[in-house]
């Protein structure tokens, strides 16, 4: 079984990449195509991590939909049309082309009739030495489901460990490429809300998938991803800009995120968002960079930018030399 552990999501992610990579494994068929099913695997980031977006060259997750995605799930909503904004493609796993049926903090919020974000935080504010707070993502209707969107991601545990908020997060299926960043984010930033509101710091994050696997379609592009980083690289970007502590961003009214009255917003996510919005108006790459903080959250939005826009670099401050 794979396992890693470390201070840094962008160097465990690396690590995952190379592994699939090198890693001499058959591939299958799917559902969705030829896979590189590599198996059980486990990952945990320790509390030293403040960002938990993957500073990788040629890697450009979107920061923009992923802090959105956040947003989303904290309100309990299952619409698509928050997240269909930045990622047009979503409408393939709708069932009615107006919901999306696995929706995380709808379920964790609304399915099951209970709110089982507050009920937790409720049961460990009264015994912070239980073990029993474990959220459910699954449905007993998703057994059989023909569903084009049913939870990868099925169980949350939380616990507190000397006054620090831990978290596993259970997982059947995890697509290493697509979907193990974005999980990363948006629970990362889930950790971050419950600990707050019990007036503990954040802990350890855990990830356990029983199916870590890479679609034979994005091989090549995993490769040139291992091969344009490093972990002397990582590093040096980590010191060359201020760091973020994303937990700032829970104090936003995700209501204003969601509805994308940014102008409500506080910075540096007032200008990280307006620069996203002047990218959808005008494709004018080079205003939308130069909106963009100055800090490694800014960095994670334009390498997004900078992939998008086929350009091989950018003479301002986010040039890498």
């Amino acid at each position: 079984m794979i396992t890693i552990t470390g201070n840094n999501f962008s160097e465990i992610y690396l690590k995952l990449l190379s592994e699939a990579i090198s890693k001499e494994i058959k591939i299958t068929d799917s559902r969705n195509g030829p896979v590189k099913d590599l198996g059980p695997a486990y990952f945990e980031v320790t509390n030293k991590d403040l960002l938990r977006l993957p500073i990788l060259e040629k890697r450009a997750l979107n920061p923009f939909f992923a802090l959105t995605e956040f947003s989303w799930m904290i309100s309990g909503s299952n619409d698509l049309g928050p997240l269909n904004y930045f990622v047009r493609d979503f409408n393939e796993f709708s069932d009615d082309g107006s919901t999306l049926n696995g929706a995380y903090g709808y379920r964790l919020r609304n399915l099951h009739g209970v709110d089982q974000l507050e009920k937790a935080i409720k049961i460990l504010k009264e015994d912070k030495f239980t073990r029993r707070v474990v959220l459910t993502m699954w449905h007993v209707d998703d057994l059989g489901s023909i569903s084009k969107d049913i939870p990868c991601n099925v169980s949350l545990m939380f616990k507190i460990r000397n006054n620090l908020l831990d978290m596993t997060v259970i997982n059947r299926s995890n697509d290493l490429f697509l979907g193990v960043p974005y999980n990363v984010v948006i629970f990362y930033l889930l950790q971050c809300y419950i600990a707050k509101k019990l007036g503990c710091k954040v802990g350890v994050q855990r990830h356990f998938t029983d199916s870590l696997h890479l679609y034979s379609k994005h091989l090549q592009r995993v490769q040139t991803i291992v091969e344009n980083n490093s972990l002397e690289k990582i590093k040096y970007l980590y010191e060359k800009f201020e760091k973020v502590d994303l937990l700032s961003y829970i104090d936003e009214d995700h209501k204003n995120i969601l509805n994308r009255e940014y102008k409500k917003t506080k910075n540096p996510y007032k200008n990280f968002f307006d620069s996203h919005e002047i990218y959808k108006m005008s494709s004018d790459y080079y205003k939308a960079i130069d909106l963009l903080p100055k800090d490694l959250l800014g960095y994670s939005g334009y390498l997004w930018f900078r992939e998008k826009g086929s350009f091989p670099s950018f003479e301002n401050f986010f040039a890498y030399s």
